[in-house]
């Protein structure tokens, strides 16, 4: 955790620090070692919100783009179950960065738990995943805009990330260590849909509270690469 309570303030760990968990209520340890970031630890016991994983330098990186109040918020159900969000907005906007592999059913669990909630997902974790990754835009259909090109994935079984997120309904954003994120934005027909778009877009977003633009599917028009079919349409609207 980055995050201790101590005389109800927002503390970082520093050796020697005391603190609180601010979920629990739990005794912390000031963990300020050489290997890992300085983080707090649970004493004596595992972290009171399972669905925790370590923070690294990835996380801590996307966390310090959002004010520290949003940063690693209790959220209860109605059945009294904690869990520790990444970013939770005032207007109730949930986004978990996921850096370990996370099995796809333990995925749909934590959406359904946050609802309202995008994904960022590190893709450079896997040496192999943006190979992967990069090979199935290359043999996407391309639709061009004046924003961008939407890509157009037939076969995304083939694709690790694919197959270990597509489907849970909010957007995800594979991460791969450039200025700008993959975000995929639709699934029809087992076919996936998505474009590159701007960190700091996507940053923007996130922190007024408006939607990324999307992928629309309506009329074949002169923007799209086959005029036979029924294609997609970038929506401009944030």
């Amino acid at each position: 955790m980055r995050f201790a309570v101590f005389e109800n303030q927002k503390l970082e760990a520093t050796p020697k620090a005391q603190g609180v968990c601010p979920s629990c209520g739990a005794e912390l340890i000031a963990r300020c070692g050489t290997r890992k970031i300085w983080h707090w630890a649970h004493k004596g016991r595992r972290h009171c919100d399972h669905w925790w994983e370590n923070e690294t330098k990835w996380h801590r990186n996307w966390k310090n783009s959002f004010p520290s109040d949003w940063q690693e918020v209790p959220s209860r159900d109605e059945h009294g179950e904690l869990h520790i969000a990444d970013i939770k907005t005032p207007k109730g906007l949930v986004v978990e960065f996921q850096h370990s592999y996370l099995k796809p059913e333990e995925a749909r669990k934590r959406t359904q738990f946050y609802k309202q909630m995008i994904w960022v997902v590190d893709g450079t974790r896997r040496t192999s995943d943006e190979k992967q990754f990069q090979q199935a835009m290359v043999d996407a259909r391309k639709h061009q805009f004046d924003e961008g090109t939407v890509y157009e994935v037939y076969y995304p079984e083939f694709v690790r990330l694919f197959r270990e997120w597509a489907g849970l309904g909010p957007i995800i954003a594979f991460d791969f260590g450039k200025d700008k994120v993959w975000l995929l934005r639709r699934i029809l027909n087992q076919t996936i849909y998505g474009f590159e778009y701007p960190k700091e877009n996507l940053i923007q977003n996130i922190e007024e509270g408006t939607v990324p633009p999307d992928v629309l599917f309506g009329e074949p028009s002169r923007q799209s690469v086959s005029a036979q079919r029924r294609g997609p349409r970038y929506n401009r609207r944030f």
